[in-house]
């Protein structure tokens, strides 16, 4: 091939140096090499740099003999880890009663201690504590009503004389101030009703009772044994005027 081919050599070659730099994304360094013709071309080639110059690629292809310039372009770039997701702590507590039970009689109060624990908190330490489950007739509240932190606080149960005897379970809940995190505990309250009055007239004092006559006293029924005049009944021991007929 003789030289009228050489410009357009020089173009072709130059174009196609081009087209294979474009294709590459380059990061980083890039680092060039010759590749071999296949065995079935025959040629003349020459080695080519990236950052060489199309005019010179073109020159060393020779006045007389089309040259193929291939580019082998290898990408490298620093990597670095990706950073690993940081373990973030969700805050939780801990409401605990102790005793979890009590039983009293209608009319009457009982209590029992809340305990509180953080296990995490972030920057929140208030604990509000509430109490749910209260039937009629039956008043529980937990003083202070907002504790800081791990402490304890207490658990006061009342209840009214008409209140309906049976089992109730009270929730205690403790929620950590400015979170969603929540605990909660149970008490089981069993209301006994009370004893039935006495149909039996009460003891008095100043009235004499003689053998046979029965008597009301701190919920027991007493009879005489004999005459008697301000002996009151239970505190004349087994031998005494009164005798025991049990609870109304």
């Amino acid at each position: 091939m003789t030289g009228p081919v050489r410009a357009p050599l020089r173009a072709l070659l130059a174009g196609a140096v081009t087209a294979a730099i474009a294709g590459v994304a380059l990061t980083g360094t890039v680092h060039a090499a010759g590749t071999p013709l296949p065995a079935q071309v025959f040629a003349p080639y020459v080695e080519a740099q990236a950052d060489d110059s199309l005019s010179q690629l073109a020159s060393q292809s020779g006045d007389k003999h089309p040259a193929m310039a291939f580019l082998q372009a290898a990408a490298t770039a620093a990597s670095s880890p990706s950073p690993s997701a940081s373990s973030v702590q969700v805050p939780a507590i801990q409401v605990q009663v102790s005793p979890s039970s009590g039983t009293v009689t209608a009319g009457s109060s009982t209590t029992a201690t809340v305990s509180t624990a953080i296990i995490n908190n972030g920057s929140n330490t208030s604990i509000a504590m509430t109490v749910s489950g209260v039937p009629v007739g039956v008043t529980a509240s937990v003083s202070p009503s907002s504790v800081n932190g791990s402490s304890s606080a207490a658990l006061s149960v009342s209840t009214v004389s008409t209140v309906v005897p049976g089992t109730y379970t009270l929730t205690v809940k403790g929620t950590l101030t400015g979170t969603s995190a929540t605990s909660s505990a149970t008490y089981t309250l069993t209301v006994a009703g009370t004893a039935p009055a006495c149909s039996t007239a009460s003891w008095g004092g100043t009235q004499v009772y003689t053998g046979g006559n029965t008597v009301s006293w701190k919920g027991h029924r007493w009879s005489a044994k004999w005459w008697t005049l301000g002996e009151e009944p239970g505190t004349t021991g087994q031998w005494g005027v009164w005798q025991d007929l049990g609870t109304c």
